[in-house]
């Protein structure tokens, strides 16, 4: 093999297939990455991301925080930066034809998994019920569904009852809230990618004006409500409180029998 051939061998070998939710809150954490010599990224819905982890299909992701509890395998956590909010976070909602407290059964966005669990203990929480929950197939013949992510804004407004889930969490809980985080698999080498997505999320959060000029109509939000969504609604911190926060989420969801099991939380070493 000639040096450029194992120059190129070597370039490829050393790529990173990386793994991010294809919403409009995950641009800031994935800044730059679509154009790394080695980043190869792939967008999903966050349902799909935790499968693709477990396959071996992607190397690290951005994985919905309560797929780290159902897992059938190990992960371990990259403490870098995560998808959260503390209070409102307006791409998280529960959208009624009746009174809130009379729901018992969700139609929920099958993109959707943490915030599925998050509306079981919200319900709990707040109204002491126990809710039956089931994929969601047609908006239109549904009582009250469950929807995540950019598809929320066609509906606001649109119905007579409304929570965002988010300011739910933080009323009950005085905590933040974190939806998705970066992980790999447990049995990684220490030569992973996180000084990289550390610096995409340096870059993303100091370059909102030219996100939100670049991508918010591609996600259907106007420029308003898109800068407004990143400096009030989504949080990118993964600090001590985000950690208490996931610690009470999983004491709950084990509680409610939403998860298996109560992994505790294992980040991997920087």
């Amino acid at each position: 093999m000639n040096n450029t051939s194992r120059n190129h061998q070597e370039e490829t070998d050393s790529r990173y297939r990386v793994g991010a939710v294809s919403f409009f809150n995950a641009r800031p954490l994935i800044y730059g990455l679509d154009s790394h010599p080695r980043i190869v990224l792939q967008t999903k819905v966050p349902a799909q991301l935790g499968r693709d982890l477990n396959n071996g299909d992607i190397d690290v992701g951005l994985v919905p925080s309560i797929d780290y509890q159902t897992s059938r395998s190990d992960w371990l956590i990259l403490p870098i930066a995560a998808i959260g909010s503390e209070g409102e976070v307006l791409t998280v909602r529960v959208f009624s034809r009746q009174p809130l407290n009379e729901i018992d059964c969700l139609a929920c966005d099958t993109d959707s998994h943490t915030s599925v669990a998050l509306a079981r203990i919200i319900w709990h929480l707040q109204y002491s019920r126990s809710l039956t929950v089931k994929p969601l197939k047609d908006i239109k013949s549904e009582p009250a569904v469950l929807l995540i992510g950019d598809k929320v804004l066609g509906q606001l407004g649109r119905w007579p009852h409304e929570l965002d889930l988010g300011s739910a969490w933080t009323q009950f809980t005085s905590l933040p809230f974190v939806y998705a985080f970066w992980a790999v698999p447990a049995e990684t080498n220490a030569d992973s990618p996180a000084e990289i997505l550390q610096k995409a999320c340096r870059d993303g959060l100091a370059n909102i004006d030219e996100i939100v000029g670049r991508y918010a109509g591609q996600h259907g939000f106007d420029d308003e409500i898109a800068h407004r969504y990143f400096t009030d609604n989504i949080v990118f911190d993964f600090g001590t409180r985000q950690r208490q926060a996931l610690t009470r989420f999983y004491e709950l969801a084990y509680q409610l029998q939403l998860v298996p099991q109560q992994r505790p939380l294992r980040f991997c070493p920087l």
